[in-house]
């Protein structure tokens, strides 16, 4: 019973969360696109959150493993809260100030951060609770439950923003993060779930070895287990892809003459097939066989893309049925995540999890960037082309890891 109540309270506090990062993340669109009407700019802004999170990927595990994770999520959202505020403080009473552009990013990364050092913790919250093929289950739900809170912030921003302005949207997104704050302000991990308090010390050099030891104990474990290092890897090339398509809505709304309201809506597709994508496999498949599931998305992947480009370029409803089905294929990467986070040893799970984002988002934000800069020489066709293609790739090399080829019974 006391379990279940964390899990509610946890699962309660990334709704709220979600929901405020999908408005801050059109809000600050907006703002960047208003002021300097630039692809190069936009793509820039839209590589900052993956940017952060290979600065500070690590330093999440480390806190992880070693702080109480209920309180460094608290203080993450709050921190998030007060960079969003900071935000509209700005917007509100200072609208004119020299560096205002500038502080966007700014405080733009300062709220991304809070995802970074957030994300370790869940994970190793989530691992201790339950067992793998219950995780799945969990981890499908749970994804399913964020991305709809994360669906109604962006949907609901871009539609209203024109017409509202964005200090109200800031303002909201604020007392949404406080919210997913204080339900995780009280502790309320069990004793046997805490991890082992570090001794006071003084002696700075031995803590700082210490973490340096722990650190390579975790990357040694992450380079010679032969699922967890495939893994990174595949992931890490395929959100080269993956994030370049995600940013696309914003230009292809731009494009079709849709606005913002447009692509709140396009966004919102590609979160809503996340949403029925994850609760199919949670609810539906009884055996999850990781490397066919892995093949399964990167063909999905590619196809979809390669019918964007063949055939739905002028047609908006077939993008959002197109974006829809691409959203989709997030869930079969579910299981794949799930045996990721069992099969990391419990010590230094947290700084697996850092180092593993680390190596998977190595290259995206120089890939974000570059599309900003692409859009303005070239159009999104060409750009989805190649995107099919390198889909279409992936799948073959998914194909052929022989650490893939496993598969985890639903319990």
């Amino acid at each position: 019973m006391l379990i279940k109540t964390q899990r509610s309270r946890l699962n309660l506090s990334m709704m709220f969360s979600q929901a405020g990062f999908g408005i801050r993340y059109v809000v600050v669109l907006y703002l960047v696109y208003h002021l300097s009407h630039s692809s190069l700019a936009v793509g820039a802004t839209l590589g900052i959150p993956s940017a952060v999170q290979i600065l500070l990927a690590p330093i999440g595990g480390i806190a992880a493993d070693r702080l109480d994770r209920p309180r460094l999520i608290a203080m993450s959202y709050g921190m998030s809260g007060l960079a969003v505020g900071l935000l509209w403080w700005i917007l509100r009473y200072a609208p004119n100030l020299p560096i205002s552009h500038p502080l966007i990013y700014i405080l733009y990364g300062v709220s991304a951060a809070a995802g970074t050092l957030v994300s370790p913790a869940y994970r190793t919250l989530m691992t201790e609770w339950v067992t793998e093929g219950e995780l799945v289950r969990w981890e499908g739900l749970l994804n399913a439950l964020g991305q709809g809170f994360w669906l109604s912030g962006i949907l609901l921003t871009g539609l209203m923003i024109t017409f509202t302005g964005p200090e109200l949207w800031l303002l909201l997104s604020v007392c949404l993060f406080l919210g997913a704050a204080l339900m995780m302000v009280r502790q309320f991990e069990p004793h046997s779930f805490r991890p082992k308090r570090q001794p006071m010390t003084h002696r700075v050099l031995k803590e700082i070895r210490n973490v340096s030891v722990s650190l390579y104990l975790a990357w040694r474990h992450l380079r010679h287990h032969p699922f967890i290092w495939a893994f990174a890897v595949i992931i890490s090339l395929s959100n080269i892809p993956h994030n370049l398509l995600l940013s696309l809505p914003f230009f292809l709304a731009m494009n079709l003459h849709r606005g913002y309201g447009g692509f709140g809506i396009l966004e919102s597709c590609i979160v809503l097939g996340v949403v029925i994508g994850n609760v199919w496999i949670a609810k539906r498949i009884t055996e999850y066989r990781i490397r066919n599931l892995l093949v399964l998305a990167f063909f999905t992947q590619s196809a979809t893309c390669l019918i964007l480009w063949i055939g739905a370029r002028s047609s908006f409803i077939s993008v959002l049925i197109l974006l829809t089905t691409y959203g989709a294929t997030d869930a079969l990467f579910t299981p794949a995540y799930a045996h990721l986070s069992i099969v990391a040893p419990q010590s230094v799970r947290g700084q697996v999890f850092g180092l593993f984002n680390l190596v998977a988002l190595l290259a995206t934000p120089i890939s974000t960037v570059g599309l900003g800069w692409l859009l303005t020489i070239t159009s999104p066709s060409h750009v989805i082309l190649a995107l099919a293609m390198t889909f279409a790739l992936l799948a073959l090399l998914s194909g052929r890891i022989v650490a893939f080829k496993m598969t985890t019974d639903r319990e």
